[in-house]
């Protein structure tokens, strides 16, 4: 069973936009039975005092971590005090029963990755073949350098796959890195840095979700790191400060965000976001008019080309005027995608105008106007546009024809086209690289972290 932490009460329950703290509260409020983690006990809460219901009622869940670390929260009724991680993840916190599949293997694999890993560095201290068949006792004693969300029983019994990927991530990971560590996944400590980018990302918006920010699985945090967590990421107040402070104490080997891939053979590392020296792309053009297609009208999207492949924008919203973004396209694989609210950070941050928001093309898709038919048509004609209609009106006529997906979806990325197109040389390439970049979870403006695969 998988124990409750604050990092998944900050969560939202998949598919809403609901908070899960507000599962906990309706539950005690409802008077619903609560499994205790360690027991399997059912048992109804109620607050150890008013303060922390207070709290909770009003969703300060970062505060109740900070003011209540490790502190009973909780009274049973059957006269017990509890703490947070005392209660079992249950389904309507997004978890689940045993070791099933989805989820609940990704949080069991990732936290058993931290277990592994304190097993190499504290009872072995030395690399281990992936024959090795660590004893209960061993794992309780790495247990103790271990704060994950899954529980110790399921990590226990991992399908060899994983535990051969995870013996081999945690032999390079010794191989890297010397000193005290404990190994953290799910944690309170990860929900403080989880938790501050949130908060400086809803006002910068310069992410479409943490892990374009930062796909760390697990963290490898000293004491030292701990307490900063505690008090220089927990009062970061924007994202460039954010950012320096991950790098800073990536590079002191402090606070080491860690991503994984299963593992087999060879374990191979990499650092991202590391240096700011970043591997340019250079612009190639840019395909307003599909290949093979007469004219403007004839697909909704519009490529951006450079020397590694090509980013492909337009709405993957279906007939909704919504989820137009950008995908990169390589010569093997798809390799990742850009939102309009990431892009437009990334126009304003190189000093370029950003393209108008989803909802006012969606707006103008449904009632145009004058100005947004001469937007569209003079960005087209300025770029002279194969196939496009010699004048205003027959334009506007043949729009009309058009789904209104496509209207959506052609306007802006006709736009971006234009911003593009009224770029020098040198800033097409810098504004592509770091579309590029993002799309990779390589940004300039995204957070350092080791990657294991």
């Amino acid at each position: 069973m998988a124990a409750l932490s604050f990092a998944d009460l900050l969560k939202e329950l998949k598919g809403t936009t609901i908070p899960r703290w507000t599962i906990l509260v309706n539950k005690i409020q409802k008077k619903e039975d609560f499994t205790v983690d360690k027991t399997t006990d059912l048992v109804k809460l109620s607050y150890l005092d008013k303060n922390i219901e207070g709290l909770f009622k009003a969703g300060k869940i970062t505060d109740i971590q900070t003011t209540y670390r490790g502190q009973e929260l909780f009274k049973t009724n059957k006269g017990s005090k509890l703490k947070l991680t005392d209660i079992f993840k249950s389904s309507d916190f997004g978890g689940g029963k045993g070791s099933g599949g989805g989820a609940d293997d990704t949080e069991r694999n990732e936290s058993a990755q931290c277990l592994y890993a304190a097993l190499i560095f504290y009872v072995y201290k030395k690399q281990q073949k992936i024959t090795k068949s660590p004893t209960k006792k061993d794992f309780t004693t790495a247990f103790r350098y271990c704060d994950v969300s899954a529980s110790f029983d399921s990590m226990l019994d991992l399908p060899q796959d994983w535990h051969e990927s995870s013996i081999l991530g945690a032999n390079k990971l010794l191989t890297l890195y010397k000193g005290k560590y404990e190994f953290h996944r799910g944690s309170s400590t990860v929900g403080i840095i989880e938790s501050a980018f949130k908060r400086i990302n809803q006002r910068e918006k310069a992410f479409g979700n943490l892990n374009k920010w930062s796909p760390a699985d697990m963290y490898m945090l000293t004491n030292k790191g701990k307490q900063i967590c505690r008090t220089e990421i927990a009062q970061a107040s924007t994202l460039q400060k954010l950012n320096a402070l991950m790098l800073k104490y990536y590079k002191s080997g402090d606070i080491v965000g860690v991503s994984l891939k299963k593992i087999q053979g060879t374990c191979k590392y990499s650092e991202n976001n590391v240096d700011n020296d970043k591997a340019m792309v250079k612009y190639k053009g840019t395909q307003i008019v599909a290949n093979n297609k007469t004219d403007l009208f004839d697909s909704m999207d519009i490529y951006l080309d450079h020397d590694k492949g090509r980013i492909q924008f337009r709405s993957f919203g279906g007939t909704s005027l919504t989820g137009w973004q950008g995908e990169g396209k390589g010569t093997t694989a798809n390799q990742g995608k850009v939102s309009l609210g990431p892009l437009n950070y990334i126009l304003k941050s190189n000093g370029i105008k950003p393209l108008p928001e989803s909802q006012v093309s969606a707006k103008f898709a449904t009632n145009p106007s004058n100005t947004y038919f001469a937007e569209w048509y003079g960005a087209a004609k300025k770029m002279k546009v194969k196939g496009l209609p010699k004048n205003q009106k027959v334009f506007e006529a043949r729009w009309k024809q058009m789904s209104k997906p496509w209207c959506y979806s052609k306007y802006l990325g006709t736009i971006l086209a234009l911003r593009f197109h009224d770029m020098s040389g040198s800033k097409r390439n810098s504004v592509l690289t770091d579309i590029y970049l993002y799309a990779a979870s390589k940004a300039s403006f995204s957070s350092a972290y080791l990657k294991l695969e």
